[in-house]
């Protein structure tokens, strides 16, 4: 059987009479396994543990069992006296309770710091992957520059320039690309002795168009790097030291 109040165990008395709950101290008659509860009211009214205990005494229960509760830091240390246990001000309970938070609170913005990285690092892959597959392998397109197409077109330093569109006829070395110049053709066509000259580290990336050339189509140097894609070349190319030529012969 089990106390109707709060389901703990009970104590008995009175060979059996009398019932007493060892968590609540509830107090029951038992009539033939019925149990009944005894409502004790102290002089005065209200509860009283001490006149509950003198109560239970008369009934035949000895002392009332230590009633601890270790959530909210009390201790039954007998003869009424209870012992209150506090962590830096706090009940255990609430102790604990504060602790998990915390931690849960840091596991959170951790996650979430973690989750940033992890996209700034999809970001940054992303970005560099797709300047990767640009044409030119990353370089940038650069400003639109002019070109008259009768005299000789300069890239050098570091500049990073683009040509559109240009119809070029010179009689000697039409493109001249040095230093760490970045140069981006589209659509041009260039009738000429030399038709690209690029040495140092210099990258010349040239689509569509065309390259009629008397001499060499394209001379690379150093290490130069050209790239012709979908440009038909006429002339045959000519690469040097570390230097390379695509996409034309």
């Amino acid at each position: 059987m089990q106390c109707l109040n709060c389901g703990g165990a009970f104590e008995w008395a009175g060979n059996g009479q009398y019932a007493r709950c060892t968590r609540c101290l509830a107090l029951f008659g038992n009539e033939n396994g019925q149990l009944t509860p005894i409502v004790v009211q102290a002089p005065g009214g209200g509860n009283n543990p001490e006149f509950n205990a003198m109560f239970a005494q008369n009934l035949g229960f000895g002392p009332p069992p230590p009633q601890h509760n270790l959530g909210a830091g009390t201790f039954d240390a007998g003869g009424g006296q209870q012992l209150q246990v506090k962590i830096n001000g706090k009940t255990p309970e609430g102790y604990l309770k504060d602790k998990a938070s915390s931690m849960i609170w840091g596991w959170i913005i951790g996650a979430v710091i973690i989750g940033l990285l992890v996209l700034g690092g999809i970001g940054l892959a992303g970005y560099i992957y797709y300047q990767a597959k640009s044409p030119g392998g990353g370089a940038q397109t650069g400003a639109a520059a002019t070109w008259d197409g009768k005299s000789t077109f300069e890239c050098k330093g570091n500049d990073v320039v683009a040509l559109t569109g240009v119809k070029a006829n010179v009689s000697g070395t039409a493109i001249k690309a040095s230093a760490n110049c970045q140069l981006t053709l589209t659509g041009v066509d260039i009738t000429a002795a030399v038709g690209i000259e690029a040495s140092a580290s210099a990258k010349v990336t040239m689509t569509g168009g065309s390259i009629t050339a008397t001499t060499n189509s394209v001379v690379a140097t150093a290490a130069a790097k050209v790239d012709c894609v979908g440009t038909k070349v006429t002339g045959k190319s000519k690469a040097s030291g570390a230097a390379k030529v695509t996409g034309a012969n």
